[in-house]
Parts: structure tokens; sequence; C-alpha cells
């Protein structure tokens, strides 16, 4: 175990693993099976966009659960409603199921999220930005590491047994989940818990007031920006690796090097944390991730988006965990769970009208003016994380 690793990180590190393979299995096998059954690609963006509907909706309240309850009622919720959406399409393949199992995963995963990161947070209550960078990059390989295997092991399933194997897989991953969480995560310290969570506590205020600060303006903005190219690298690699007559286990590979990617970086995160502030590494990252959007529509064949794929996966593995830390840090106090929820409405609301657009925009336009279109949107953020370094440098 590395030096300073606190001991309830490990199930948490695993609770992410096994939770998220039903979403970003699922969300490969149910874009594929939707295409096989000859659906037109809007209705691919908008079953990508339905992960993330009811979080957009719910993000804030989400956040002011962690705040009142506590983190682990929150991620008991989560889990239960991911097993339930997990279930859906193995009792009931349809394209309408799959519409269903995206809804309650969505919702479901991003409860556990909001409430596991405040809870990372907590554990480096009273101690360096230094050990808070560090265990957000070890939370955070655990979400890498089932974006890299839930993609690869559906895609797998799928060419060999069938869409329905695919399912259960990801299902049986689910059941693994709900038994850390009732099992391992009993004895969640209460320092988990807001401290805003007191009866004599104020109500919370507006969440608006907290894009008062200009740390948080600028966490938020790189935040939305960051979530859109994500958003479009995900929701075009089905769509042109279809139409490029890639297989389901390459396009699956291609998701998985994305994740092996981002696994990748956040693995480098201790050693990085005690050499870079969080600003500079966000603002490296988000130069690689313009550049890999400029050349994409470049890359036809398979090894060359393989590559670019990966480059993008470890600049975006660069991304969660020191934003994190940047937002654990800025937010004020009491309200941590609520500035989680503000940036989960951001980034879920980026998932719900990215992919629609993308399913509108990508027949007459194609998708080369889609992806220049990301590139251009994350250096638009540039500016905001280079005024960052400069804050906090100076």
């Amino acid at each position: 175990m590395p030096k300073h690793f606190p001991p309830l990180l490990l199930p948490l590190i695993l609770v992410t693993l096994t939770g998220h393979m039903a979403l970003s299995g699922g969300r490969l096998s149910g874009s594929l099976y939707a295409l096989s059954v000859g659906s037109p690609e809007l209705v691919v963006g908008i079953f990508m966009a339905m992960f993330s509907v009811l979080p957009a909706l719910a993000a804030m309240s989400i956040g002011r659960w962690v705040d009142r309850m506590g983190a682990l009622p929150v991620i008991r919720l989560g889990v239960l409603a991911v097993l339930i959406g997990a279930l859906v399409p193995v009792l009931w393949l349809s394209v309408p199921s799959l519409f269903v199992m995206a809804v309650l995963i969505g919702f479901g995963f991003n409860a556990m999220s909001v409430a596991s990161q405040h809870t990372v947070g907590a554990m480096a209550q009273g101690k360096t930005a230094e050990q808070r960078l560090r265990n957000f990059g070890w939370y955070a390989l655990g979400h890498s590491a089932s974006s890299a295997l839930g993609p690869f092991i559906s895609g797998l399933l799928i060419d060999h047994i069938g869409f329905r194997t695919a399912f259960a897989t990801m299902a049986g991953f689910t059941c693994v989940a709900c038994w850390l969480v009732f099992k391992r995560l009993r004895k969640l310290p209460a320092a988990a818990k807001s401290e805003a969570a007191g009866d004599d506590q104020p109500k919370p205020q507006a969440w608006h007031d907290l894009l008062a600060a200009p740390e948080l303006r600028r966490i938020y903005y790189v935040s939305m920006a960051l979530a859109c190219t994500w958003d479009l690298f995900i929701v075009m690699l089905p769509v042109l690796g279809t139409r490029l007559g890639f297989s389901a286990s390459v396009i699956g590979t291609v998701f998985s090097l994305f994740a092996v990617g981002t696994f990748v970086s956040r693995a480098l995160m201790p050693w990085l944390s005690t050499r870079f502030r969080e600003w500079q590494i966000m603002r490296a990252a988000m130069v690689i991730i313009a550049l890999v959007f400029i050349l994409l529509p470049w890359a036809s064949a398979a090894a060359a988006f393989m590559l670019l794929g990966f480059l993008f996966g470890t600049s975006v593995g660069f991304s969660q965990p020191n934003m994190l830390s940047l937002l654990h840090a800025a937010a004020p106090g009491g309200r941590g769970g609520e500035a989680l929820g503000l940036r989960s409405l951001i980034g879920n609301s980026s998932s719900v009208m990215v992919p629609i657009a993308f399913g509108l925009a990508v027949g007459p336009l194609g998708v080369a003016p889609l992806l220049w279109a990301g590139a251009t949107l994350i250096s638009s953020a540039l500016p905001a994380a280079h005024r960052g370094v400069r804050h906090h440098l100076g």
C-alpha cells in the first residue's frame, strides 16, 4: 500500500471500478445494438444523452443530499439504481429498454460519484494540497480501469456470444459493487459528512453564489470545455467506427486504449503532484486535447485512431483529479457537496446536449467540422487555465 494511503480509499476505488462497468460497457453495447437493428445515428445520440438527463436535473440536489445526510446513504441509493438499470436489458433487450437502462445507470452512478468524491476530499481535510491531489489521483484509477475494461469486454462478448451476454456481464460487476457498498463501506467515517449538515446551520444559498469567486468561475468554465470535448469524443467513436467498417472489438479496443491513457496519467499523478501545481498540469493537458481534435479527421486507420485515443485519454486523465482537487480547495465551507453538484450539473448537461447536437449535425456537416469545433472550444478555455497558473504561482 502506498505511503499515506487512507484505509477506506481502496474500497471506494473498487466500488467506482465495478459500479462504472455497467455504464462504460452499457454505453458501447447499447449504441452498437441500436445501430445493429437499423436505428438512425440520432437515436444513438439520444441514447448517449439519456445517461445524463437525470444527473443534470438532480445534480444540485444530490450534492445537497451529501452535505445534509453524509456520503454513505447516497452511495447506497446510487448503486441500487445502477443495478436495476443494468438488469433491464438482460430481462428485456430492445431499444426502448436501453433508454430505461441509460436513465437509471446514469442517475445511480452520478450519485455514487458525487458522494465518493466528497468523501475522498474529506479524507485529506487538514492535510496538504499534494496529499489531496494524490488521493484524487488514486481514486480516479478505478474509473480509468473500468473505462478500459467495460468496452473491451463488451466488444469481445458482442462479437463472440451476443449482446444479452454482454449486458448480463456488466450487471454481474454491479452486483460486486453492491456487495462492496453494503459490506465494506459500513464504517465510512462521519468526516465524509459535510459540516453543513447540522440542524443549526443556515439554509443553502443560491447555487449561483458559487460563481462569485474568480477561482470557481475558472474551474467551472474549464470543466465545461473538458466535458464537451470528452462527450464529443465518446459519441463520435461508435458512429465513425461503424462508418469505417470497424468491428465491435476494434471499436471497443479504441475505447479501451483511451481508458488506458487515463489510467497511465492518473497513475503518474502522485509523482506529478510533487513537481507541478494543478493548473500547470491542466494547461498542458488542454493543449494536447486541442491538437488531438485537430488531427482526428485525418486518422482514418484504426491504428491512428488508437494512438490519438490513447493521447486524448492521457490528457483527459489528468483533468479529473486536478479539477476535483482545485474544486475541493476553492469550495466555500460547508458547501463542498453542492460545489461538486454544480460541476456534475455542468458535465451532465454537456452529456445531454453534445450527443444530441452531434446526432443532428453529423449528417449534414460530417465529423471533421464538429471535431474542429471541439478543438476551438477547449482552446477558448486555455486563457482561464493560464490565469489559474499565474494566480497560484504569483
